[in-house]
């Protein structure tokens, strides 16, 4: 299996899915998602993982969603504060991977889906578990209701607060397995790459797009390959975003660019697009100074946030005069991922510096950017009963564009604030 995750990654390299909500990815490989976006694991939400931990250990399967915040539920947002229908829908998604109980909580109940049981019993153990706001009380919450589930089926767990040691190492190990899977694939891919743009050194660069046969592949292969990706995203995503402080990867890490160009000899493709507020956005406005194109879902939850923090450290890490602006052009062509409303959710939760600048626009004018910047773009549409998932893949890239408009590098994830920066020392 894991040749064939790595075979599948290699043709994806530097590819990132917005595939729904973050906790189908989580749970693929952990056993409880947090909503929190804090520096650390709280009390309560430390018991809470100890105690469906010592549930499975004991024979109890179990694994939990808390979900305290609408924007934890990725693009499938209309299933805020439905805890039975995200259970059921999640039980679908995390069906050829985990086919035991699953328990969702939200700030107004619970959901519980178990496939091919009826969860009816459950539901009325748990329907007398207080609930409360707040990260804490509602981990306090979820734990409650595993205890009363582990007991009706004849399991008794420890006391609370009884043997919980530190919850990080799973998560140290995820970040560590998943630096080694995202390596995998870009051995596999960027060569692959360089391979491509060698041949076409003395042309412009045609669009890059990524095979529709790709997402043909057999599901029973592609689900846990892509899956299993999408979890190491997921994970790291969330470790970081939970502080400014958090360090990606070390100062010492500098790798060259898969592709770079010498002054005037590449023009950055021109653009027109508008902001988060609807005022215009063009390369054009920045003439003069260094400027960073990539291209971002707001709605993803796995490898975008990871690429925004690299960015949001490289801007923090120079001088204040030197800092690049950021044009961030959006690869979701729905307008819920492109709102204001939205936009600025996900600035507060990936605490955004404030030379990021969204660009949006119309399905045909982000299409057009797309096409000159050479990024792959596909959207497969998928329903799950009454509701409506759009998974978006696409080439999770960042260009160096220097201050008379041309382009100096290409970084395909993944990429680290030393690397981007070196490429900005080098072309003042």
């Amino acid at each position: 299996m894991l040749l064939v995750v790595v075979a599948l990654l290699g043709l994806q390299a530097s590819a990132a899915r917005a595939d729904g909500d973050p906790a189908s990815d989580y749970l693929i490989s952990k056993q409880v998602f947090l909503t929190s976006q804090t520096g650390t694991v709280s009390p309560a939400q430390r018991q809470l993982l100890a105690t469906v931990r010592s549930a499975n250990r004991s024979g109890f399967a179990i694994r939990v969603a808390v979900i305290s915040d609408q924007y934890d539920l990725g693009s499938i947002t209309a299933l805020w504060r439905r805890p039975s229908v995200y259970a059921r829908f999640l039980g679908v998604e995390l069906s050829l991977i985990y086919k035991h109980r699953l328990l969702v909580v939200m700030p107004n109940g619970f959901g519980l889906n178990w496939p091919g049981h009826s969860t009816a019993d459950d539901e009325r153990l748990v329907a007398t578990v207080p609930l409360g706001a707040g990260e804490d009380q509602l981990a306090m919450a979820a734990q409650a209701a595993v205890r009363r589930l582990a007991v009706a089926s004849g399991v008794r767990l420890p006391a609370p607060g009884a043997g919980t040691g530190s919850s990080d190492i799973p998560l140290i190990v995820g970040v560590a397995l998943g630096g080694l899977a995202l390596i995998a694939a870009a051995a596999f891919g960027v060569p692959r790459a360089l391979r491509r743009r060698r041949r076409r050194a003395s042309e412009r660069v045609r669009p890059r797009v990524l095979s529709r046969r790709l997402l043909a592949v057999p599901l029973r292969w592609a689900v846990p390959a892509v899956a299993l990706l999408a979890a190491v995203g997921v994970g790291l995503s969330v470790r970081a975003m939970r502080g400014d402080s958090t360090q990606i990867s070390p100062a010492s890490i500098v790798t060259p660019p898969p592709a770079a160009w010498a002054a005037g000899v590449r023009p950055a493709p021109a653009f027109a697009l508008r902001g988060q507020a609807g005022q215009p956005v063009s390369l054009a406005a920045y003439r003069g100074r260094p400027v960073i194109v990539t291209f971002i879902d707001p709605l993803c939850r796995n490898l975008c946030p990871l690429e925004a923090q690299v960015l949001n450290q490289v801007d923090r890490q120079l001088p204040a005069s030197r800092r690049p602006e950021i044009l961030a052009v959006s690869v979701d062509v729905y307008s819920h991922a492109n709102s204001l409303a939205n936009l600025l959710q996900t600035n507060r939760h990936w605490k955004l510096v404030p030379q990021w600048r969204w660009a949006v626009g119309s399905p045909a004018q982000l299409a057009a950017v797309w096409k000159q910047y050479n990024i792959g773009v596909s959207v497969v549409t998928k329903r799950i009963g009454s509701t409506v998932i759009h998974y978006i893949t696409h080439t999770e890239g960042a260009y160096i564009v220097d201050s008379s408009g041309h382009e100096r590098a290409l970084f395909l994830w993944p990429f680290y604030p030393p690397d981007v920066m070196r490429v900005l020392r080098r072309i003042e």
